[in-house]
């Protein structure tokens, strides 16, 4: 269990931290890995563009807060109002290999793996691990060189159908408000 869900983890904090502005599939551009924040403040569009709190509340059956940090550390985040709730971490990268090259690379998964058909998305995928503290649900969609994440998870009692529901809910919207491909 511990050695195969890292690599969800792995490519979901590859995807928070390689956010770039070169379009190149690079890890935060010239400068490397330690530029991703500049770089991504860079770009004047975040995920969030696209989404709004009493949109995810709909979907995620709580009410949830927005979370967009700052121009200097970007965030896009969901959380409950009320404790008990689901919360959702939105991430994103410009990588030119596309999520089934990268998807190839990650090895085994701890979960169900479904592919998704998103309408207006290249390729997508969500893992889902539930297990009795909690239930963690990663979401993966591309469109063209733009590869965004979604990470939700609820503690127990959870509700799983709901969490995983929401999750492709957000990764949909993400789509239709994902920036102009090049």
């Amino acid at each position: 269990m511990r050695r195969a869900l890292p690599a969800v983890a792995l490519l979901a904090a590859a995807l928070a931290a390689g956010c770039s502005s070169d379009g190149a599939g690079g890890s935060g551009g010239p400068g490397g890995p330690g530029s991703a924040a500049s770089d991504a403040a860079d770009v004047g569009w975040s995920p969030c563009d696209g989404l709004d709190a009493v949109q995810v509340s709909r979907w995620a059956g709580q009410r949830m807060t927005e979370q967009t940090g700052t121009a200097d550390q970007p965030r896009c985040a969901f959380t409950p109002v009320a404790d008990g709730g689901p919360a959702f971490d939105v991430n994103y990268l410009f990588f030119g290999g596309g999520l089934d090259e990268a998807w190839r690379t990650m090895g085994s998964i701890q979960g169900r793996v479904t592919r998704l058909a998103v309408p207006g998305a290249d390729a997508a995928r969500l893992v889902v691990h539930a297990r009795r503290p909690a239930v963690l649900v990663t979401g993966f969609v591309q469109s063209g060189g733009l590869v965004q994440s979604v990470n939700a998870v609820q503690l127990r009692p959870y509700d799983e159908r709901r969490v995983v529901s929401a999750t492709r809910r957000l990764l949909a919207a993400l789509v239709r408000a994902a920036p102009e491909r090049p």
